[in-house]
């Protein structure tokens, strides 16, 4: 495997974490997208619903 570069133990941990911090930073950011559309929606039934009950 000579195409793989050469990494020391600190290296290959410092990497292996900034990725495993990536993932969790964008696991986090689309759970709040998607609870902000879910509210939104919900949002949107409550206004049309008030609009039809009156």
């Amino acid at each position: 495997m000579d195409f793989l570069p050469h990494l020391d133990k600190n290296a290959a941990y410092i990497w292996a974490c900034y990725g495993l911090g990536l993932i969790l930073i964008g696991g986090v950011v689309i759970g709040v997208v998607l609870k902000a559309r879910a509210a939104k929606s919900a949002l949107e039934r409550m206004n049309v619903s008030d609009e039809d009950a009156s």
